[in-house]
C-alpha cells in the first residue's frame, strides 16, 4: 500500500505540472518598441499554431550593400542562409519557412511570433566577434592636432574657442590637450599656451578617460553624431594612427548628470577572433550583472592563451559588431572560456547575443527588405478537414478499447487521457509549435500508445488462461510484454531522433510529436494504467476475474 500511495502521488505531482505547463500566464518581460526597450507585461501561450494553422510573420532579406560592394553574392547568400536558418532554429520548433529566392533574396515565415521588432534584430545582427588590446602609446592623442588641422583646412568643420573653459569642453573632463606639459612649457604666459593648444572639435570635444584607461576617451553623447561623422571623412581615415582602430562602445556612461559615450583606439590586428567560438549561453551574477558566458574550440584556445599571455595588464576590448562590449584588464593568460559583460542591458538581450554567437556571424549584411503578416498556408476546409479525421480516429480508438477490453480497455482509456495531457506537457516543454503534421504524429502516437496497452492485456489473457490468479496474471502480464514494448518503442524512437536532426520545418515538429508522444506512452499507458490495476486489486482483493 505505501509503493501504491508514492504512484498516485507521482501522478498527481505530474498531472499538476502538466497543467501548470499549458495554462496560459502573464508574464512581464523587456521588449523593444520605438527602438527602445520597455517592460510590458505579455501573454503567454504554451502551445501555439504554425503557420499553416494560423500564419505568422515574413520577412524578406536582402544584402545591404549600402555598407561595400560584396563579391560573390550568389555564394555569401548561400552561406547565410545557413547562418539565418541555425538563429531561427534556436527560437525552438517553430516549423519556420526559410529559403532563398532568385540570387540575392532570403524569405522567411515565422509562426506566432510575439515580438517582431525582436526577430527582425536577431536575423538582421551580423555577430562578428574579435578580441583587440587598447592602445597605450597615447597614439591618438599625438595626432589630434593634425586630424583637427585636416578638418580646418578643408572646412570641414570650425575651430572651437575654448577661452574660459566654455564650449564642448565645458564639463568635468579635462581638454585632451589641456596636459601638464602644455601648461608647463609656457609657464606664466597662459594666452600663449592657450593659442598652442589645438582649438578644433576632436580636441575639444573628446576628452580623457577620468580613470585613465589606456586607449579610452569619452565624447559627449549630443557630440557623438558629429564626432562620427568626421571619423567616417576619407581624409581623417587617411590621417588615423597606423596600425590603429576607433571603435564606439556600446553603452553610455553618466557623469555629472551628462551621458558620454566611450571611444576607443585599439590595435587594427584583433588576437582573436569569434570564429573559434564553440558555444555561448546567458548568465546573471551579482557584481557584474549580465553577461554571456563562450566557449572557444581547442584551436582558439591555444590561441587565446598563447596572445592573452604577451599582454598581461594590457586592456582587451571585446568587440562585437564594431562596437566595445567591454574592455577588461587582462590578469592572467586565458584559455578557452570567457565572458562578455552586457553593462545595463537585460537577460533578454543577453538571450538574443548568446543566441547568434551560436549560430555564428554573417558573412554579408542584410537588411529587411519587407514585413508583412501572413495569414494560415493551409484553407480553412483542410485545416477542419484534417481536425475531423483526427477525432475520428481517436474516437474509433477508445471505443474499440472499450468494446473489445471492457474494463480493462476503461483502464486504459483513462491512462490515454493522461497520455494527452503529458504529451502536450512536453510539447510546451518543447517550445513547440502545432502543426497539421504535428497533429498527426500525435494521432498517431496514440496509437502507439494503444498497441502497448494491447500487448499487455493479450499477456493478461494468456496468463488467465493458463489458470493462474488475477494478481499474478497481471504481474507476468505486464512483465513479459514489457520487453516487446521497449523494443518497438526504442525501434520508433531512433527513426524519429533521425527525423529531428536532418529534417526540417514539418518533419521536425512531428519528430518531436512523435518522440513526445513515445515518453508519454511508457508513463501513462504502462506505468499509470498498472497503477490503476492496483488501485482495482486493492479494493477487490481476492478477485476470481477481471473484465478483460
Amino acid at each position: 500500500m505505501t509503493n501504491l500511495k508514492y504512484r498516485l502521488l507521482t501522478i498527481a505531482l505530474l498531472v499538476l505540472a502538466s497543467a501548470w505547463a499549458l495554462f496560459p500566464r502573464k508574464v512581464v518581460e523587456r521588449v523593444k518598441r520605438n527602438g527602445a526597450f520597455v517592460f510590458d507585461t505579455v501573454q503567454r501561450v504554451p502551445l501555439k499554431r504554425g503557420l499553416d494553422l494560423q500564419g505568422g510573420m515574413h520577412l524578406t532579406l536582402e544584402v545591404d550593400e549600402s555598407k561595400g560592394t560584396i563579391a560573390n553574392k550568389g555564394e555569401a547568400l548561400d552561406r547565410a542562409l545557413k547562418v539565418v536558418r541555425t538563429r531561427i532554429d534556436e527560437f525552438g520548433v517553430s516549423e519556420p519557412v526559410v529559403q532563398k529566392i532568385g540570387s540575392d533574396r532570403i524569405i522567411v515565415d515565422l509562426p506566432g511570433i510575439d515580438d517582431p521588432a525582436r526577430a527582425t534584430e536577431v536575423v538582421q545582427k551580423s555577430a562578428f566577434l574579435q578580441f583587440q588590446i587598447t592602445d597605450k602609446t597615447l597614439a591618438f592623442e599625438k595626432n589630434v592636432a593634425r586630424l583637427d588641422g585636416i578638418l580646418k583646412d578643408k572646412g570641414i568643420a570650425a575651430t572651437t574657442k575654448s577661452d574660459s573653459g566654455k564650449g564642448a569642453a565645458k564639463s568635468a573632463l579635462p581638454n585632451l590637450f589641456a596636459t601638464a606639459d602644455t601648461a608647463k612649457k609656457f609657464k606664466g604666459d597662459s594666452a600663449k599656451a592657450d593659442s598652442t593648444r589645438s582649438t578644433g572639435p576632436f580636441a575639444t570635444k573628446v576628452a580623457k578617460a577620468p580613470g585613465g584607461d589606456p586607449g579610452m576617451y569619452l565624447v559627449a553623447e549630443s557630440d557623438r553624431e558629429e564626432i562620427d561623422a568626421y571619423l567616417r571623412n576619407a581624409d581623417i581615415q587617411a590621417a588615423l594612427p597606423p596600425g590603429k582602430q576607433l571603435k564606439w562602445g556600446a553603452d553610455t556612461i553618466s557623469m555629472g548628470n551628462r551621458p558620454y559615450r566611450a571611444l576607443y583606439v585599439l590595435d587594427a590586428r584583433p588576437i582573436i577572433t569569434g570564429e573559434y567560438l564553440t558555444d555561448a549561453k546567458p548568465n546573471t551574477i551579482p557584481v557584474e550583472g549580465t553577461i554571456v558566458e563562450f566557449q572557444l574550440n581547442n584551436e582558439g584556445g591555444r590561441r587565446f592563451k598563447s596572445e592573452t599571455g604577451k599582454h598581461v595588464r594590457d586592456y582587451m576590448a571585446i568587440v562585437l559588431d564594431d562596437r566595445v562590449m567591454s574592455a577588461p584588464v587582462i590578469q592572467s593568460a586565458i584559455g578557452t572560456r570567457g565572458q562578455i559583460t552586457m553593462g545595463g542591458s537585460g537577460l533578454q538581450a543577453a538571450q538574443d547575443l548568446a543566441l547568434v554567437l551560436r549560430a555564428g556571424a554573417l558573412p554579408v549584411p542584410l537588411k529587411v527588405a519587407e514585413t508583412r503578416s501572413i495569414g494560415a498556408s493551409l484553407g480553412q476546409d483542410s485545416i477542419q478537414k484534417g481536425i475531423t479525421a483526427g477525432v475520428v480516429a481517436i474516437t474509433l480508438v477508445v471505443l474499440i478499447m472499450l468494446v473489445y477490453y471492457r474494463f480493462s480497455g476503461l483502464l486504459a482509456v483513462g491512462g490515454l487521457v493522461l497520455y494527452v495531457l503529458y504529451t502536450l506537457a512536453a510539447l510546451a516543454g518543447f517550445n513547440a509549435t502545432l502543426t497539421l503534421p504535428g497533429l498527426a504524429g500525435f494521432v498517431l502516437g496514440i496509437g502507439i500508445a494503444v498497441d502497448a496497452n494491447v500487448l499487455i492485456f493479450e499477456r493478461i489473457r494468456e496468463e488467465l488462461d493458463h489458470g493462474k490468479s488475477v494478481r499474478t496474471a497481471i504481474d507476468e502480464g505486464f512483465k513479459h510484454a514489457m520487453s516487446a514494448i521497449i523494443d518497438s518503442n526504442v525501434s520508433t524512437a531512433l527513426t524519429a531522433l533521425v527525423l529531428y536532426q536532418y529534417g526540417t520545418g514539418p518533419v521536425k515538429g512531428f519528430a518531436v510529436t512523435l518522440i513526445a508522444g513515445l515518453i508519454s506512452t511508457m508513463v501513462a499507458c504502462v506505468w499509470t494504467v498498472r497503477t490503476f490495476y492496483l488501485v482495482w486489486l486493492s479494493r477487490n482483493r481476492g478477485a476470481e476475474s477481471v473484465s478483460i
